[in-house]
């Protein structure tokens, strides 16, 4: 059975969220380090990779409002925009990662998913498979896509991630994990400490203290990211919510299932 680790490098991580189109290069670095620790120490693990739009995507995506359709000529202009901002990020991380050695190859949404009436209608996995078969790392992001009834919307990189877990488990019988590496510990109890395990059973109880992003967050935040991660987990899918400042983490995460931060399992 095949092995794949699907990793989530929040946009509050990877930018300055509150410094509009601003990278932070030195973490992309160390996070381009760990990953390449990852393929050398597990060979055979299938690696996807998306990254959030942090400081990239979110301003111009609420300036125009693009998450709820296009129809006048500023929303069009505005669709085009916010794609252009996730790729200039998606450039930036794909180039210190192939400077880490690592064969990534970025593949943009627009190009694979639409939805009606912001449900995914269609999504075209060959790209992906593609990719993965050639023994590359698909590089994939939050980016603006296509609706049939509304024009356009925005597919988040969490959903996104989702979409392809369920799909690799599911139709391919791959071995699924998935990864949200971000700029916080895990997800926050009432106390403020670190939830150390979610599951169907206690989640009722912690809803209530699960926070919104304090940045401009388009997507929704912490309990978007909680109950999709749930919804997948059901199936048999671990998902594990950690900090990516903490040197080794996600390579713990991956390679021993030892983090610092927050599972999510069935």
């Amino acid at each position: 059975m095949m092995d794949l680790a699907l990793i989530k490098l929040g946009g509050s991580l990877i930018t300055d969220k509150d410094q509009p189109l601003t990278a932070r290069p030195e973490i992309i670095q160390q996070l381009a380090r760990e990953v390449s620790a990852i393929a050398h120490q597990h060979p055979h693990l299938k690696l996807i990779i998306g990254n959030g739009a942090g400081s990239f995507g979110h301003q111009s995506a609420k300036k125009y409002n693009t998450i709820n359709g296009i129809s006048t000529d500023v929303d069009k202009f505005g669709f085009c925009l916010v794609h252009q901002d996730a790729l200039d990020l998606n450039r930036l991380l794909a180039k210190i990662f192939l400077q880490a050695g690592l064969p990534v190859i970025s593949l943009p949404p627009v190009t694979m998913a639409v939805t009606q009436e912001k449900k995914l209608l269609k999504f075209d996995y060959s790209a992906i498979e593609n990719s993965l078969a050639a023994g590359l790392i698909p590089l994939v992001f939050g980016d603006v896509i296509f609706d049939k009834i509304i024009g356009g919307t925005i597919l988040s990189t969490d959903r996104l991630l989702a979409e392809l877990a369920k799909y690799f488990y599911t139709e391919e019988k791959f071995q699924v994990r998935l990864i949200n590496v971000g700029n916080y510990p895990g997800v926050y109890d009432e106390d403020g400490q670190v939830i150390s395990e979610i599951t169907q059973a206690n989640y009722p109880q912690i809803k209530g203290f699960i926070g919104e992003s304090k940045s401009i967050d388009v997507t929704g935040g912490m309990l978007r990211k909680v109950e999709e991660f749930l919804a997948i987990s059901n199936l048999g899918i671990d998902c594990w919510i950690i900090d990516g400042n903490i040197p080794g983490n996600l390579a713990n995460a991956v390679l021993s299932n030892s983090a610092l931060g927050t599972v999510i399992r069935a």
